[in-house]
């Protein structure tokens, strides 16, 4: 018998923060202005008299490593916990604060005062979802959402492949012995950023949780997919995106959950609840490393490279050392899992999981701190933001090499391939508008 808590709690800042996600924004210091509040969620999950599995999503950017390291520490301290039992999962809202040191200062500065606000927060809520725990069984049901788009087509109008992306929506339910919802997971594959102001928001992941709050379960965590090639479906012919504020959000909001509704409707039981947790290790390949002497002169720049280096110098061991991704899987059903590691993943990757796993998992990025994205060979020969800049901004001491492909989708496979044990209804078309 699986025994479900939850809880959820207020993680807006308290006071001016600096928000990360845009570099654009570096120069507009501490945001003051809350569009909509950041909420964290705790799910705690597991039988009766054995070790549970916590699970907390927030309305983050991402979780920093060591953020990650000291509340695992806590975790095992306070509530006799295994470190290894705690899984942290981000939204990925641009709108919220920076957590992580080790990044370039124009992704955005930490607050170490928000930090460990963040931190008790998070303890604070895990202590509270453990306190009262029911029975559950588990339904999901899926459908399609027309709200999104492969981002490196849409923003060059075309000029690169629209390769393809992850549509679909998964509902998770978790159903007490009195047949009343208690608490629900959606699952979809899209950047939250609609919002590009100078202000908190919890984008269209934080529209959905709330909207569905009203009528489908008390507390419903946003699980973010694949989405390193993903954007909002918000793009001009000329490859430009449209931002929004409020209403923009709320209605991509309001989309999703009509879809998300759907997908309850048709929600079937999962199998019989079995909670296990494993972890793997990926070490990720890298291009050559800039010679120290090349850092040096780098650093005079006045740019992110410039920030990258004098990173790179202050901290020579983040410089040597081989990134990795601390791949967990979490077993939740017969037919339901969960995959996530610390980074932005595209799309490949997590079709590549439904695919492997005869449909039974649910791949997520942003969990347990980060690296930076993961793409295909395709990509990295393509060029742009993501193989070629974006691992500076994020502190990693060079850009991935294109084998990175084969070493991420095999790792993919050994975690979750196996026979399917049944696979799940096929989803229901629904395109919203």
């Amino acid at each position: 018998m699986t025994l479900l808590g939850t809880h959820r709690a207020d993680i807006t800042p308290p006071g001016p923060t600096s928000l990360a996600g845009y570099a654009s924004r570096a120069a507009l210091g501490p945001a003051e202005t809350v569009l909509s509040p950041l909420q964290l969620r705790t799910f705690v999950l597991g039988a009766r008299n054995e070790s549970p599995v916590v699970i907390v999503g927030a309305d983050l950017l991402w979780w920093s490593d060591e953020l990650v390291r000291t509340l695992r520490t806590q975790v095992r301290a306070h509530f006799d916990i295994p470190e290894q039992n705690l899984v942290l999962h981000a939204t990925h809202t641009h709108s919220g604060p920076q957590t992580c040191r080790y990044m370039t200062p124009s992704l955005g500065t930490v607050d170490p005062n928000y930090v460990d606000h963040l931190r008790r927060t998070t303890l604070a809520s895990i202590e509270a979802a453990l306190g009262e725990r029911t029975p559950v069984r588990i339904e999901i049901g899926r459908a399609m959402a027309d709200v999104s788009v492969n981002r490196r087509w849409a923003r060059t109008a075309g000029q690169l492949p629209s390769t393809p992306i992850d549509r679909e929506l998964t509902a998770v339910r978790f159903v007490d012995e009195a047949g009343q919802s208690v608490a629900a997971f959606v699952h979809f594959a899209c950047h939250p950023v609609v919002h590009h102001g100078h202000a908190f928001s919890s984008d269209f992941p934080g529209a959905l949780t709330t909207e569905l709050e009203s009528d489908i379960a008390p507390v419903v965590m946003y699980l973010q997919g694949c989405c390193g090639d993903v954007n909002p479906d918000r793009y001009g012919p000329a490859g430009s995106f449209h931002d929004g504020g409020q209403p923009e959000i709320d209605r991509m909001g309001q989309d999703l959950a009509g879809t998300a509704r759907l997908a309850f409707g048709a929600a079937q039981d999962a199998g019989r609840p079995r909670v296990n947790l494993s972890r793997a290790q990926v070490d990720l390949p890298l291009q050559d490393r800039i010679a120290v002497s090349g850092l040096r002169r780098l650093a005079a720049n006045d740019d992110y490279i410039g920030e990258w280096a004098r990173l790179m110098l202050d901290h020579p061991d983040r410089y040597t050392r081989t990134p990795f991704l601390d791949m967990v899987r979490v077993d939740l059903s017969e037919r339901l899992r969960l995959l996530a590691m610390p980074a932005e993943p595209f799309s490949l990757f997590g079709l590549h999981a439904k695919r492997v796993s005869g449909h039974t998992c649910l791949p997520m990025g942003y969990t347990d701190g980060m690296t930076t994205y993961l793409m295909g060979a395709g990509e990295h020969a393509e060029g742009g933001y993501e193989p070629e800049e974006a691992p500076f901004y994020m502190g990693m001491p060079a850009a991935l090499a294109p084998s990175v492909e084969s070493v991420v989708l095999e790792a993919i496979t050994d975690m979750v391939a196996g026979p399917a044990l049944q696979r799940p209804a096929a989803p229901q078309s629904v395109t919203n508008s």
